[in-house]
């Protein structure tokens, strides 16, 4: 969404009734209210237009991410266009190496972040790419 999020009309008829309009940007809803209590109302419409932004974020970045743990799978998400979470050695040696096998019509893929809040990575785990033993998750995808 670019520009502001709510829009805040106010007309003559308006200030006579006490009241004004707001549009919501994000779905174009429409309401009117009392000026008494708009800058409290506005907050919560902010916070709402907010979390619902945030949201349909998340949950299309969720729809984008895919799980590999191994080098085929992780070929095939790259290929797909995937955001890729994937077991790592966190050697940067190994990184050089993935970008170096995946140049090409793929798009060389490269280390995007480490997540905050790590999923469970069970004893034993080895990186996708080196086989070695992994030691955190890590998000991977194309770079151009």
């Amino acid at each position: 969404m670019k520009g502001v999020p709510l829009r805040i009309e106010i007309g003559p008829k308006d200030l006579a009734k006490k009241q004004v309009r707001i549009v919501r940007q994000n779905n174009g809803a429409k309401q009117d209210l009392s000026t008494e209590d708009l800058v409290k109302n506005v907050k919560e419409i902010l916070h709402d237009i907010h979390d619902s932004m945030f949201n349909a974020a998340k949950q299309k970045r969720d729809n984008c991410l895919k799980i590999v743990n191994t080098w085929e799978e992780f070929v095939v998400a790259l290929s797909e266009k995937k955001l890729i979470l994937a077991p790592w050695c966190d050697e940067e040696d190994v990184e050089k190496d993935v970008k170096t096998r995946t140049k090409g019509d793929m798009g060389a893929a490269k280390t995007l972040c480490t997540p905050f809040d790590q999923p469970r990575l069970p004893e034993g785990t080895l990186c996708f790419a080196s086989g070695k033993p992994a030691k955190k998750w890590t998000y991977w995808g194309r770079s151009y």
